[in-house]
């Protein structure tokens, strides 16, 4: 069954975020994953990864998904990013982004137009109570740490993340 219409862009903007945290994450150092700006306070890249996992568990509960959240207790709602000594391994963390991805595409790509017009979460700070505007809404948190994600890089002496999408479409830098 063909993806929602109403979700068609949701879809493409989450495809594109789990392209370029994989793409931000295989060239990283382990222990640039962990280091954190602004005098040690500020999250780390490990943290976003983890957090943006456990966002998309939250979503695929929502969707419909059974199993319990691995990343709830470190990076979900309220945990804060902290040094990292607890955080899984940089390749542990890409793989769980890996695989939640494509848990999540898959999961969205059942939703029909009729299931995306149903209630979603009603303490979302926009007007579009529905599963649809939920989704739009999550998409838009994950592309606001996609983007921290970019920076955190870029300020490490890292090729930024665009720089890291053209390379993997063959284009030049």
């Amino acid at each position: 069954m063909p993806p929602s219409d109403l979700l068609a862009p949701i879809l493409e903007t989450y495809r594109f975020n789990s392209k370029l945290v994989a793409l931000g994450l295989a060239d990283l150092d382990p222990d640039h994953a962990v280091r954190r700006l602004k005098a040690g306070a500020g999250s780390s890249i490990a943290y976003l990864t983890g957090h943006l996992c456990s966002s998309r568990y939250g979503l695929l509960k929502t969707l419909g998904a059974a199993e319990d959240n691995p990343y709830q207790e470190l990076f979900g709602l309220g945990a804060g990013s902290r040094d990292g000594s607890a955080y899984p391994p940089l390749p542990e963390l890409a793989a769980g982004w890996d695989d939640t991805a494509a848990r999540l595409h898959e999961a969205l790509e059942s939703v029909t137009d009729e299931r995306a017009r149903q209630p979603g979460a009603e303490n979302l700070p926009t007007g579009d109570r529905t599963l649809r505007g939920q989704l739009a809404f999550i998409a838009w948190h994950e592309s606001y740490h996609v983007g921290q994600i970019g920076l955190l890089r870029t300020e490490m002496g890292y090729p930024s993340l665009r720089q890291r999408l053209l390379a993997s479409r063959g284009g030049s830098t």
